[in-house]
């Protein structure tokens, strides 16, 4: 019985692996997205949630993982010397598992940076547009007498 078990868990954590390869490929996606000249937030965006997606995925994945593998823990540590070929192939799954993640990790900051960059670009940009702007209406203004006051309290002593 363990033995199917063991193969669920296995099948989980390769699952996991083929899902975590997905969210690298949506990452980098998103790298090349945010280096193009003038980036498509909506394409971004709806990569974004595809990667969410994925994301929820994996969590499902991990909640099964842990719920089995809590229910077999103990017969499992007893017997190790009887496992010991399973368990190192679950240990060198989630050794993948774990250089892939870290693997994303970096990917994501640097794409966090490269977009924190990016929009902050398109604020100082937006900020001096409507800079510009106010400067040309008010020059409109002036030139057309708007904002031009006459005087509230007249002398009219002369």
């Amino acid at each position: 019985m363990i033995d199917t078990y063991l193969g669920i868990l296995k099948d989980s954590l390769e699952k996991k692996l083929s899902v975590l390869q997905r969210i690298e490929e949506k990452s980098l996606e998103q790298t090349e997205m945010i280096k193009a000249s003038e980036p498509d937030l909506d394409a971004i965006d709806q990569n974004m949630d595809e990667k969410l997606k994925l994301i929820d995925e994996i969590n499902q994945l991990d909640d099964g993982f842990e719920a089995l593998y809590q229910r077999i823990k103990e017969e499992l540590e007893s017997k190790k010397d009887n496992y010991k070929n399973e368990i190192k192939e679950l240990q060198e799954l989630i050794t993948s598992v774990t250089e892939k993640s870290s693997s994303i990790q970096a990917i994501e900051a640097r794409n966090k940076s490269q977009i924190d960059a990016f929009l902050t670009g398109r604020k100082k940009e937006f900020h001096h547009k409507k800079s510009a702007m106010s400067i040309t209406r008010d020059y409109y203004q002036n030139m057309n007498k708007v904002k031009h006051v006459t005087p509230q309290f007249l002398d009219k002593k002369k």
